[in-house]
């Protein structure tokens, strides 16, 4: 019957496929089983506002060209100071034993973006031929910086070596342009024979060149003070013990950058003096923003699922077997954790066989693992079995084997637990005699 139910396993055994999706791979004379998931998609952000971003002024024409108005009125204004990052990527562990969890950039999942300045629009339309003018040149101008960076995110170590840098300027804007006379609105009263009116020989021009410069620079990754001192980091990953109690490790996480800025302007007023062709500029430098902050973006946290193994008994005597016959054991693995388990099941002695080798098993499901003892010389026959899975914190587990076998031609044989007496009829010199084998 013994063999039978060993010839059924083995066909089963051969006709099933197991799908197994973690890489076990020999090692030496044991087995790992290397595994792996990535996180859901994690997203670090963070905006400094010097100047909220706003819009100022009538939007659209008004009031528009259907009315009886001849013509319409434009003026709007934007100004503001902000800049920020953004990053989008995800987590992933690796395991045995401890994890190591690393974090990966999506494509083009970092960018930064730096605005500041002001931008005007005033101009008229006229509704009958529907040209366009600007109400004044003086009232129509952009001064505005502004710049994006896209790069590659989630550094550990805080490395200064690849800084985001984003820069912009604005290069001889002219405010004003024209004579003292034109200033003051006609002549000033100092006039000259032959040369005239010196208030229109002084020319004066204003202009105004921004420039504006920020940098990001040793990003990492942190982690809280106390999660620092039980975890490695190795500016690759991180190196995490596995839970011990529950099977779904979550790590709080956030980014943080150190951040320098500088915004200056220079106003520079350029006096010529035409008629002794000299011209005398007068730069003055305003620093708007000059600071190194720290930016700490926004909490995350990134959760992995692990299984867990659950075996009831570790340790099974055989019954007393002869060589060339068998008994057999059965046992349940169980996953009591939340990810599949991948595993597999070897003998360190031939004299015990397992059915099945490889294991898949879905959270909260079973398998049954059967063991064959199947002796092949007398004596105390010891094994173990190892069952190397996917589990983080349990990657091998032995199960401890023991086994006699007795010799073929021996007048006793121990009987199972629960088998009836068996008689045995043995001849000697006075005749036949009876034993009884096993019972009371």
């Amino acid at each position: 019957m013994k063999k039978i139910v060993y010839s059924l396993f083995l066909a089963v055994l051969f006709l099933t496929v197991v799908s197994v999706e973690a890489e076990i791979v020999r090692d030496g004379e044991e087995w790992r089983v290397y595994d792996e998931q990535y996180s859901d998609e994690i997203e670090f952000e963070y905006r400094d506002v010097l100047i909220p971003h706003n819009k100022w002024g009538t939007g659209e024409w008004l009031p528009g060209c259907g009315g009886l108005i001849p013509l319409s009125i434009l003026f709007n204004v934007e100004y503001g100071a902000e800049m920020g990052a953004k990053m989008h990527g995800r987590a992933k562990a690796q395991w045995p034993e401890s994890v190591k969890v690393f974090f990966e950039g999506a494509p083009d999942g970092g960018t930064a973006d730096m605005f500041y300045g002001i931008n005007m629009e005033a101009k008229w339309k006229n509704c009958y031929s529907g040209d366009e003018n600007e109400l004044s040149k003086w009232l129509n101008f952009d001064l505005s910086f502004a710049d994006e960076k896209t790069y590659q995110p989630f550094l550990l170590d805080g490395n200064v070596d690849n800084p985001v840098s984003m820069e912009d300027s604005v290069d001889h804007f002219q405010l004003y342009e024209g004579t003292l006379a034109e200033m003051v609105g006609g002549s000033c009263g100092l006039t000259l024979p032959i040369v005239g009116d010196l208030c229109s020989l002084i020319h004066f021009n204003f202009e105004l060149d921004g420039k504006m410069y920020v940098e990001m620079f040793g990003s990492r990754i942190g982690l809280d003070e106390k999660q620092e001192r039980s975890i490695f980091t190795d500016n690759q990953y991180l190196v995490i013990e596995p839970p011990v109690v529950g099977t779904v490790m979550e790590i709080p996480v956030f980014y943080e950058s150190k951040t320098y800025y500088n915004i200056e302007v220079i106003f520079t007023v350029t006096i010529t003096i035409k008629i002794l062709e000299m011209k005398f500029p007068i730069p003055i430098e305003i620093p708007l923003a000059k600071d190194e902050k720290l930016w700490r973006y926004n909490s995350q946290s990134v959760a992995f699922n692990f299984p867990a193994i659950f075996i009831e008994s570790r340790a099974h005597k055989f019954a007393d077997t002869m060589p060339g016959d068998e008994d057999y054991w059965e046992f349940e693995v169980e996953n009591i954790g939340t990810r599949a388990m991948e595993a597999k099941v070897a003998s360190d002695d031939s004299n015990f066989i397992v059915i099945p080798e490889t294991l898949n098993i879905e959270p909260g499901e079973k398998a049954t693992v059967t063991v064959f003892f199947k002796p092949y010389d007398v004596g105390t026959q010891k094994g173990v079995i190892s069952i190397y899975s996917n589990d983080p914190v349990e990657p091998v587990t032995k199960l401890s084997l023991f086994g006699y076998s007795s010799e073929n031609d021996t007048q006793w044989t121990q009987v199972i637990e629960g088998d009836e007496p068996r008689w045995e009829i043995g001849s000697s010199e006075n005749g036949c005699s009876i034993s009884v084998i096993g019972g009371e």
